[in-house]
């Protein structure tokens, strides 16, 4: 009996160990109930940890609207993703006649900081499709998509390429640095709520 009742905490143990093993230091939630075409994403960012981070995210990127194809350039690094319960999406295709380049110039300003404990909220617009001009337009592959099937949104943040980490000037990094920041460079992955299409 006393080995079934500490076999029990035992395993209560490791449950709760778990789950703050993948707490993420930096969490990304979706506050909406769901999305739709041409409505924003309630973004709520929280640092969880008692260090000073920065995201490789500047607010100038919601401006640029070629930020998903300029992202590298504008700092847009919090994006939506679609997928279904297997976590399988349509791809963001670009129609390129003559799509303009904006070529941005970031200040500390700009970039997001997070000091301990704190709690960012950001509205990020989401549409299917994106007209820049006639002969320029970008957006999901509907034509891919199962409109039988429920697909949901998340928001992630990721800048697994280099040419994310050298976006930013020396300049400015060192500013960050010296204002105590560090860089968060792992990948942060929000929960998902449902997408809303019309059929």
């Amino acid at each position: 009996m006393r080995n079934i009742i500490f076999i029990c905490f035992f395993l209560i143990g490791c449950a709760k160990y778990n789950r703050s093993e993948i707490q993420s230091d930096i969490s990304i939630k979706l506050t909406n109930t769901s999305i739709k075409d041409s409505t924003d994403l309630k973004i709520t960012i929280t640092n969880n940890t008692l260090k000073n981070y920065y995201l490789l995210y500047s607010s100038k990127s919601i401006n640029d609207i070629m930020k998903e194809f300029n992202n590298g350039e504008s700092l847009y690094t919090i994006g939506a993703v679609i997928g279904d319960d297997e976590n399988l999406g349509p791809d963001i295709v670009l129609h390129d006649g003559s799509c303009p380049i904006d070529i941005h110039v970031h200040t500390t300003k700009d970039i997001l900081k997070l000091k301990p404990k704190q709690k960012v909220k950001l509205s990020i617009p989401f549409k299917m499709k994106t007209n820049i001009s006639e002969d320029c337009y970008y957006g999901y592959e509907t034509d891919m998509m199962d409109f039988n099937k429920q697909y949901y949104v998340s928001a992630n943040y990721y800048i697994g390429n280099e040419y994310f980490k050298n976006a930013l000037s020396k300049t400015v990094k060192d500013s960050l640095e010296q204002m105590g920041y560090e860089l968060y460079g792992k990948e942060i992955i929000s929960n998902k709520v449902p997408l809303i299409l019309k059929k």
